[in-house]
């Protein structure tokens, strides 16, 4: 037998053309796959970072017209303790908050607190060096400080 007859023959056997094609595929697909969740995995927690920005948000304006006066570590507890549970499901080794007051309010009669929230992405690939592996959400709070009731005057 030639050479040539001996190609012929490989070349029209089609026995395992299917397991050929799928070890090619394979990979490309399961990458794809993996693609899909990390961009899943990340637009959540960026979803979750932002949510929890604006919950703290809203606790603090309701805390202030209760007539509470909220401590900026009052706010990192808050954030760090509703980031634990649903629907966050953030990991608190991987979040940092910073709560502070501003030297100067923007708007004249309110309290400015900046709030900032820090959050490592887990990553799945270690083995692979994926940018955006930190982000970074600020927002402001205003509260309008009470002032103090007028005292009665004396009789």
């Amino acid at each position: 037998m030639s050479r040539f007859t001996i190609l012929l023959r490989l070349g029209r056997d089609t026995k395992a053309a299917m397991l050929v094609e799928f070890a090619l595929l394979a990979p490309l697909l399961f990458t794809m796959m993996i693609g899909v969740f990390h961009v899943g995995q990340r637009m959540q927690n960026f979803n979750a970072v932002k949510s929890l920005a604006s919950d703290a948000g809203r606790y603090v304006m309701v805390e202030y017209q209760k007539g509470n006066e909220v401590t900026n570590a009052d706010i990192k507890s808050v954030v760090r303790g509703k980031a634990l549970g649903a629907p966050y499901l953030l990991n608190t080794d991987q979040l940092v908050v910073n709560a502070e007051t501003a030297a100067i309010s923007r708007i004249a009669g309110a309290k400015e607190i900046d709030l900032t929230i820090e959050y490592t992405l887990e990553d799945w690939l270690p083995f692979v060096d994926l940018p955006f592996s930190k982000m970074v959400y600020s927002r402001p709070i205003f509260v309008v400080v009470a002032p103090a009731p007028p005292t009665p005057p004396a009789p």
